[in-house]
């Protein structure tokens, strides 16, 4: 089953499923980068009331498809999931309502938030935000975040800020109080967030400006610092101040209490797999290969990415070596030009099947070859990421930084294979 949006399949089976989703409260969060971070500070920060419950819904998920779906940071047990889902099928079926693989798997979510008696719901936009399938939470249960705004899945969204913007935005449904934005979004994007924030009656705050701001200041926990944000990217500050707004929300609306020190616990206990982080790879024989691992599968994500390896890892000129793979159809001009230099080497493969999402497939790393060698004409070509990184660790120079990125499927495949750590 391919994307296909829209709220009507998934409407008619929470119906049928007693609709969970009308007694949850949600914290919703949409954009095109750094909705995963955010959804991460979030759990993380109101995890710190040990009395509290909170689910998490993000994808696509990195190793197993249940990483998915959490609560407390705990990932929904193998038989749980397949009891819920199974009961999904049968009804989808039964009812011929024709829901696709994403819409099951928000539904499983939601179902399983309910039975374990969930106090918060922090659900992460799969693919735009009016006809997304977690867009079925009523208004009045949730509050919402949006991060930086930018091009991406143009042939769902629009090719245009303010068309893509307005999708994000349709998050914002009758009902709906509150809305977090990211400040250094562009003017036309606030002002389409505007637009529709009014349209609902939703209050609309906008973040700090500035990214290389070193402070977040919120009127429940004044002045925290970059210094509490463990994940790598200076763009992360933004990030950090869209989920303390939204949760000042709720501690101005008396919904939460949270101490500063708690707040700042939650912060440095962050982890979010897959953007920006270092790894070991344990080889079979005895070899370990240091890398940085990074998802970015899009323009606006290459150039955060680019920003931090002139900061961190080219000093100067220094060459490169990237390991590389795509998901068919990605627009790829935006992804490599801020990423590729003419001395970096390129290692060009592809990922495997995707657990639960069998309609993402990755494009041939011979086609990806080409384009890369408008960048470097240091391109090898591999088959699969074994064969990509045996290559590598036979012929490695301990004075190149590897990088491997380009689709956070790639990421999981390396991180299913072998033991990795931060390093």
């Amino acid at each position: 089953m391919s994307i296909e949006l829209g709220l009507s399949r998934i409407t008619k089976l929470l119906l049928h499923l007693g609709n969970p989703q009308a007694k949850l409260n949600v914290l919703h969060v949409a954009g095109t980068n750094g909705k995963g971070s955010v959804c991460s500070y979030l759990q993380s920060i109101l995890q710190q009331q040990q009395k509290y419950k909170i689910g998490k819904f993000t994808s696509p998920h990195l190793c197993h498809i249940t990483d998915s779906i959490t609560v407390n940071s705990v990932p929904i047990s193998i038989p749980d999931f397949d009891s819920i889902r199974a009961k999904l099928v049968k009804m989808n079926i039964s009812h011929n309502l024709g829901c696709t693989e994403f819409e099951l798997l928000t539904c499983t979510a939601l179902q399983y938030f309910e039975q374990e008696n969930c106090d918060w719901c922090v659900l992460e936009v799969g693919l735009g935000g009016r006809l997304d399938a977690t867009n079925c939470i009523p208004g009045a249960r949730k509050i919402c975040g949006i991060t930086k705004i930018g091009i991406d899945h143009e042939g769902f969204l629009g090719n245009t800020l303010t068309k893509i913007a307005g999708e994000k935005a349709g998050i914002l449904t009758p009902g709906t109080k509150f809305i977090a934005l990211d400040g250094t979004n562009s003017e036309e994007v606030i002002d389409v967030v505007r637009h529709c924030a009014k349209k609902v009656g939703a209050q609309l705050m906008l973040t700090t400006a500035d990214i290389s701001s070193e402070v977040i200041e919120t009127q429940s926990w004044n002045r925290i610092g970059k210094e509490n944000i463990p994940l790598n990217g200076e763009y992360q500050i933004c990030n950090a101040g869209v989920a303390l707004s939204m949760l000042d929300y709720l501690q101005i609306h008396k919904k939460i209490s949270l101490t500063r020190e708690s707040v700042i616990a939650g912060l440095n206990e962050v982890r979010w797999p897959g953007r920006l982080q270092n790894v070991r790879y344990e080889t079979s024989n005895g070899d370990s290969l240091d890398m940085l691992i990074d998802g970015a599968h899009n323009g606006e994500a290459a150039i955060e990415l680019a920003t931090y390896l002139d900061k961190n890892l080219r000093r100067g000129d220094k060459a490169l070596t990237f390991i590389i793979a795509v998901t068919q159809g990605k627009t790829l001009e935006p992804l490599l030009s801020p990423l590729i230099h003419d001395k970096d080497r390129v290692l060009v493969t592809k990922f495997g099947s995707v657990d639960g999402m069998p309609w993402i497939k990755a494009m041939e790393p011979s086609e990806l070859a080409d384009h890369i060698k408008k960048y470097t004409k240091n391109v090898d070509i591999h088959s699969n990421l074994d064969e990509a990184i045996d290559n590598l660790t036979s012929c490695h120079r301990e004075d190149t930084q590897t990088v491997l990125c380009g689709s956070l499927y790639l990421c999981g495949e390396l991180l299913k294979k072998t033991v990795t750590h931060d390093t």
